[in-house]
């Protein structure tokens, strides 16, 4: 006869199996981090970015290195935000400070700094569409004009007369095109604003007229200005936050019609396909590493590092847009100790993982050999930043800056560009000049006062907005899939983890992380001091968002604008013993799990 309570005491037993199951972990394969070698250092901002700074992260948490680095992929506006409020030791940014947040940082103690080229790839456009078929599609391509069309008009659709032109044969259905942009302050929006007003002038100037009286989009929109922010709230636009989120909702089974603009490897760490997207020379191209090199060429290097980006370049090869993401460092008045953690980690990420394998497994382009230059000569201006001898890693030599070559012919089916300047016939207005070894494609500008380093041309960057905002709380309009703002949380975050030594390639999603018991500061989701959660809330002064056209304030009590997890989990292959063994030794924990279980059960069963 069963005993009433047999099924609470078998409860117990199996209580009593795992406690004695997990005495037998040996100490080896212990969960516990490598020390790291120096305190650790958060960062937080391009999402564009987030790719490499995720690989690049956990490859230097490993021996010889030891680093410890936190980041927060929460798009440029956020991290140049955060930097001025002292939230976070650096930031990463596609574009550069506005006009308003160099005001606001040079009132600060951090407003001497320099920009750290790091990351270098295509803004690609990322889609889900199937045919009149059900066939999914993996061949689309679109001009110029359609591609910024498809963000601005509320009335496009699939089969539309412009898309069709460019892909005869393809069956394109009658659907709406539910496009998905950034609801966070992003440089990716800036990047592609300024490509829209440059390429598709006439489609900017309507999408502008459409948006007029709408008090929510930033005024530098209506001056015909690129910007962080894209306008929301009409036809089947959708917003996610980040550039996770935004491949998230594309790629996601309710994401079928839609199209978002991203750095081209999100897209490809997902297997879904980017549109070749026609260039000046009418040629239709992918966001390839050679076809970014080449179309970062073409721009021009400011004073501090960061570049103009042209993306009329004539060369057929080119991919336009294409951009780059720059580290925001300190170089006055910041803690040594801290400032050569960052300074290895950068040092690292110029040289070592800059190495073609992992680039072109993770859609992003190599560094230039006059890009790697600039980088090394910024990182040397950090508190703490060892000789560069002793700070880069041994990899492969960078490229050398990208060489003009024979512009391609349109094929039988490439539409001539519409817009743009005639190839032929280039000018180098007053002021520009071009140093030995460098050239100046045809129908190329170099802009008054711009130089070109001998050696080649000069990669590229973004130009400085005005009054770029970050909204308190994204929405998902008709046809969104995933939205975050205050009081939200923050979509899984995609790490690609390449082993420098094998090349094998694993790909984890990073889910928000429940951090009630940590003590992080509330709006950048960050690892503080114990001290920093025993005063509340806002007792040291928190980050408030730039306002439209305002000022940044840093004031005490200010409510946390954003929730993001903490920082991404690194990916481990340590001392800590591979994977592969863990796993094994997890297999067999449950199995002793289990025998020792029924053993307890096969003594009871004889007891009574």
């Amino acid at each position: 006869m069963r005993h009433p309570s047999s099924s609470g005491f078998r409860w117990r037993l199996g209580i009593a199996a795992s406690v004695v199951a997990l005495t037998l972990v040996p100490t080896t394969l212990s969960s516990t981090p490598v020390q790291a070698a120096g305190p650790t250092v958060n960062g937080g901002g391009s999402s564009f970015a987030a790719l490499e700074i995720s690989q690049w992260r956990a490859e230097v948490a490993k021996v010889p290195f030891e680093l410890s680095v936190n980041y927060v992929a929460q798009g440029s506006s956020f991290g140049r935000q955060q930097y001025i409020a002292g939230s976070i030791d650096f930031a990463a940014s596609d574009i550069p400070f506005t006009a308003n947040e160099l005001s606001a940082l040079n009132a600060t103690s951090r407003r001497d700094f320099a920009y750290v080229p790091v990351s270098a790839g295509g803004l690609g456009f990322m889609y889900n569409l199937n045919d009149t078929s059900g066939r999914r599609v993996t061949d689309l391509k679109l001009t110029r004009r359609a591609v910024c069309r498809m963000f601005s008009d509320p009335t496009m659709r699939w089969n539309d007369a412009e898309i069709a032109a460019a892909n005869p044969g393809l069956g394109l259905p009658d659907q709406a095109v539910r496009p998905i942009v950034r609801s966070d302050g992003s440089g990716t929006s800036y990047v592609f604003s300024e490509y829209c007003i440059t390429v598709a002038s006439d489609v900017w100037a309507a999408f502008i007229a459409s948006r007029t009286g709408d008090s929510n989009v930033d005024p530098a929109f209506f001056e015909n200005k690129p910007i962080s922010n894209w306008p929301q709230g009409w036809g089947q636009v959708g917003a996610a936050l980040a550039a996770d989120g935004v491949a998230a909702a594309v790629a996601d089974s309710s994401g079928l019609y839609s199209i978002t603009y991203n750095e081209a490897g999100y897209a490809k760490v997902r297997d879904f396909p980017n549109a070749s997207v026609q260039n000046q020379a009418g040629v239709f191209t992918q966001p390839t590493e050679e076809a970014v090199s080449i179309a970062l060429g073409y721009a021009t290097g400011r004073a501090d590092g960061t570049f103009i980006l042209d993306y009329d370049g004539p060369n057929g090869d080119a991919y336009f847009p294409s951009t780059y993401s720059y580290v925001i460092a300190q170089t006055t008045g910041f803690n040594a100790d801290k400032g050569a953690v960052l300074a290895k980690f950068l040092c690292y990420a110029v040289t070592k993982g800059q190495r073609v394998e992992l680039t072109k497994t993770l859609g992003y382009a190599r560094l230039s050999a006059p890009l790697v230059d600039i980088a090394r000569n910024a990182i040397a201006k950090i508190p703490g930043a060892p000789p560069w001898e002793q700070c880069k890693v041994d990899s492969a030599p960078p490229p050398p800056a990208a060489t003009t070559t024979t512009v391609a012919a349109p094929t039988a089916t490439t539409a001539p560009p519409t817009g743009g300047t005639t190839p032929a016939g280039g000018t180098t207005p007053a002021g520009g000049t071009t140093p030995g070894g460098g050239t100046t494609p045809a129908g190329g500008t170099t802009p008054a006062g711009g130089t070109t380093p001998g050696g080649g041309t000069t990669p590229a960057g973004g130009t400085t907005a005005t009054g770029a905002t970050t909204p308190g709380g994204g929405t998902t309009a008709g046809g969104g899939t995933v939205s975050s703002g205050a009081g939200g949380t923050s979509p899984p975050q995609t790490v690609v983890s390449v082993d420098p030594v094998t090349g094998e390639t694993s790909v984890i999603e990073v889910p928000a992380v429940d951090a009630s018991g940590e003590c992080l500061d509330p709006i950048t989701g960050l690892p503080q001091d114990p001290s920093f959660c025993a005063v509340g809330v806002g007792g040291e002064g928190q980050g408030n968002e730039v306002a439209s056209g305002g000022p940044v304030t840093v004031a005490a009590g200010a409510p946390a604008v954003v929730t993001v997890p903490p920082s991404n989990p690194l990916v481990d292959n340590s001392s800590n013993g591979p994977p592969a063994t863990r796993i094994v030794w997890w297999l067999v924990q449950g199995a002793s799990v289990c025998a020792v279980g029924v053993a307890l059960a096969g003594v009871r069963r004889r007891i009574l």
